[in-house]
């Protein structure tokens, strides 16, 4: 009698889930960091709670339908739980390899298969789509007066009255820089990411203006992509694979020694840990994506690095002393550990102390597409992180995500707080520049 086959995905997550849940000591401290649990109290959204759930899911206990998956649909993936947890278990890992098998299982709702498929063409095709895009945007949308962001003009899925739509760029960044500066000067690459590239170039052009300040060459190689953060946290883990080996040929191919650089928290996430956490184990893809993580850094990190003591504050003679606040984003302080460097570059940009707000740790509620699947959870904790930020009074919030700033002025907007600006801390450094 031939023994039951078991299916390999089933005994992955089992083997992955077994890792995790007998390092967690069920102590509780992971509720005191999840936002979704901080907004609707229940077990289930915890850390320690999802764990237990994914393993009696793994020993074919529990079934997996729509019930259940939304339990793992509901983490934003802010890797609060892990940057806290004092044992070291990965609940964030447990979830990703939980919706992989949803996702196999059930399919991908056609919301997060579409995005997938979109940002996974080729660099050419999706700068097409993006163009048509940013011609067809004005008969949708109107104009938000003094920012560079749009409202709709009739009803649309998914968007209410006020939602802060990001205006799509009519030609993106990838395709109005290949080379600045000296090639004589050190050289850094520049990854730039899909909101950089397609919808905020502005933070782009102040990468290259404050790298060149300093004597850093920037080039940007065109053949990269999407860094996958939609497509992991949707279970789609092929597409994930199909852009890590994307990004790998574009930064690693003929180059394995410079560094890269990021202005996007998720993107430096991905290539620092993500992909790594997916494939690191794989004999060949596995050596390319170590390499590719040990060269990337975010760019205030990059800066401060590079940047003689003094040299920030130099660069910044326009400053004007605006008041200042910073929101720290979850993957570039929980998952990378990068906290003081961007404060170092808005000190020296605004020349005047970073006005602390409360909680700065906390999550804006955006998590990729979270903020569409569960909107009206992601908008409340949203309201949180704006009332901890109108608190401190000041003219601008700063932060290093694209994400994040969109997040932050569709909140502001809804808080009648339109006066106050939302920028990535190094357009702030670069606007402080002659």
């Amino acid at each position: 009698m031939s023994s039951p086959t078991i299916d390999p995905k089933m005994a992955e997550l089992l083997q992955l889930v077994k890792n995790e849940a007998d390092k967690c000591i069920r102590c509780g401290e992971c509720r005191t960091v999840c936002p979704v649990f901080e907004d609707t109290p229940a077990e289930r959204y915890t850390a320690r709670g999802k764990i237990a759930i994914a393993e009696s899911l793994a020993r074919g206990e529990l079934e997996f339908n729509d019930h259940v998956r939304e339990v793992f649909d509901n983490c934003l993936l802010c890797t609060g739980c892990a940057s806290q947890c004092s044992s070291g278990a990965r609940a964030d890992k447990v979830v990703i390899a939980t919706r992989a098998v949803f996702a196999d299982k059930l399919g991908v709702p056609a919301l997060k298969r579409l995005i997938g498929a979109l940002l996974s063409q080729p660099g050419k095709v999706l700068d097409a789509e993006a163009r048509i895009g940013a011609l067809l945007q004005p008969l949708a949308c109107k104009a938000v007066s003094g920012t560079s962001g749009l409202y709709r003009r009739f009803a649309m899925p998914l968007a209410d009255k006020d939602q802060y739509l990001p205006k799509i760029a009519s030609k993106p960044f990838r395709s109005q820089v290949c080379f600045a500066g000296d090639s004589s000067w050190p050289k850094v690459l520049f990854f730039t990411g899909c909101m950089v590239n397609h919808c905020m170039p502005e933070i782009g052009h102040s990468v290259v203006k404050v790298l060149n300040a300093l004597g850093v060459a920037v080039e940007v190689p065109r053949d990269q992509g999407c860094c996958a953060m939609p497509m992991l946290t949707s279970g789609e883990r092929d597409l994930v694979r199909k852009q890590a080996e994307r990004n790998v040929r574009a930064f690693c191919l003929d180059d394995q020694e410079t560094p890269i650089v990021i202005a996007c928290a998720s993107g430096g996430h991905m290539l620092k840990h993500g992909y790594l956490d997916l494939f690191g184990d794989d004999p060949v893809l596995g050596p390319k994506l170590r390499n590719m993580a040990e060269r990337t850094m975010d760019v205030t990190e990059y800066i401060c690095s590079c940047a003689k003591p003094g040299k920030l504050a130099q660069l910044a003679s326009r400053a004007t002393g605006i008041a200042a606040t910073y929101h720290d984003p979850c993957h570039l302080r929980k998952a990378q550990k990068i906290t003081e460097q961007p404060r170092a570059v808005l000190k020296a940009a605004t020349a005047t102390e970073v006005h602390e707000m409360e909680h700065p740790e906390a999550c804006c509620g955006l998590g990729g597409t979270y903020c569409l699947a569960n909107m009206e959870r992601s908008k409340r904790i949203q309201a949180k992180k704006i009332t901890d930020a109108a608190a401190t009074r000041v003219e601008t919030i700063a932060t290093a995500c694209p994400a994040c700033i969109l997040q932050l002025r569709d909140g502001l907007r809804r808080a009648n707080a339109g006066n106050v600006s939302v920028k990535h801390v190094i357009q702030i450094l670069a606007e402080a520049m002659p």
